[in-house]
């Protein structure tokens, strides 16, 4: 049965995810980097199941198909709409992602880029800015379910992973081809922590104690050791894993909390919300999109800043990051809600 605590705290986590992508302040922004993606990965190994240790199998096929395959199909989809999309202006040579441009795919390019999806999960479309996430969620629970299943020592194994990070993290080393490097090897580590503290059944996260002192945390570190799953040092690593498993925590807590309460519409849209992040993470760029769109029409801007990524920051400042993170929370949810309706209505006839 599904846990409403977790569902619940990976619906919360999915909503700041868009807020930071939306162009909230900067001071918000850095607070929630230090929690929002490690709480995906914690809850990645809290929700393990001690049946994979003897089934290898089963295991690699769950990580396959739940994650590999959504992302290969969905970064081919976006792949092939790519030059679509330069002619609607999404994408364009004068504006991107900071300095990252576009331009036409010719069909050598679009080969390339395939075979660096197929191979390495990378070189998807800015369009996909999150899915990042995919591959280190991907790798990182392979290097959790090997580490897991060799070392035997709880301690031992925590230790071999964040040190694993450090080393990697300092030397900047990554597997030739894969890209694979520190931010896999941490996110393995926060899968452990998940997975351990499931195990000794620790609690941490029911104490209101703990929650205001996890919350407390995560503002020192977002002032003292600003950090993220994509911009990390070696010398932050310790100091952000713990800050990062704080606020996993306070998440967590919020989320037990509102599943222990009577069930509301915010509950039934968090519940739902943490059933389909992986449509929310999909969507929610070309959702923000239609936010840019209105922001041209209203202001006379020229179309091409509609390639401008996530938003158009400099509108963001005078507020309509609200807009923008409701609508990108708001169209994916509807979205997947509206689909799931008509696919249930379909089955029925």
């Amino acid at each position: 049965m599904r846990d409403n605590g977790v569902t619940i705290a990976k619906g919360i986590a999915i909503i700041l995810m868009v807020l930071g992508h939306a162009g909230c302040p900067g001071p918000v922004n850095a607070y929630l980097s230090m929690m929002r993606m490690p709480l995906f990965f914690f809850m990645s190994g809290y929700c393990f199941k001690e049946k994979y240790m003897t089934d290898t199998k089963a295991y690699l096929t769950r990580r396959v198909t739940g994650i590999y395959w959504p992302y290969l199909k969905w970064s081919l989809f976006f792949l092939l709409i790519h030059n679509l999309c330069f002619h609607l202006n999404i994408y364009n040579g004068e504006y991107g992602f900071k300095d990252r441009t576009s331009h036409l795919y010719t069909l050598a390019e679009y080969v390339d880029h395939a075979i660096s999806i197929i191979t390495k999960m990378s070189g998807h479309e800015q369009l996909l800015g999150g899915f990042w996430f995919l591959k280190s969620l991907f790798v990182g629970s392979l290097i959790f379910y090997v580490t897991r299943r060799f070392v035997k020592s709880t301690p031992v194994r925590m230790i071999v992973l964040l040190a694993m990070t450090l080393i990697l993290s300092f030397t900047g080393w990554k597997l030739p081809y894969f890209a694979i490097g520190a931010r896999e090897a941490l996110g393995a580590f926060f899968i452990m922590t998940g997975h351990e503290y499931k195990t000794y059944s620790l609690n941490w996260h029911h104490h209101k104690t703990f929650f205001l002192a996890a919350l407390l945390l995560v503002g020192i570190g977002s002032l003292y050791w600003p950090a993220s799953m994509q911009s990390f040092t070696y010398i932050k690593v310790i100091p952000y894993a713990i800050t990062a498993i704080a606020g996993t925590l306070a998440i967590f807590h919020i989320g037990n909390w509102i599943a222990t309460k009577q069930e509301t519409r915010i509950s039934r849209f968090l519940i739902y919300t943490g059933g389909c992040t992986f449509n929310v993470l999909t969507w929610h760029f070309l959702s923000l999109k239609i936010v840019s769109l209105a922001i041209i029409g209203i202001y006379g801007l020229s179309i091409k800043q509609l390639a401008e990524f996530p938003v158009i920051e400099s509108y963001t400042r005078s507020g309509w990051w609200v807009i923008y993170f409701i609508v990108g929370v708001a169209v994916p949810i509807a979205g997947t809600y509206i689909f799931h309706r008509v696919r249930v209505k379909n089955n029925k006839e």
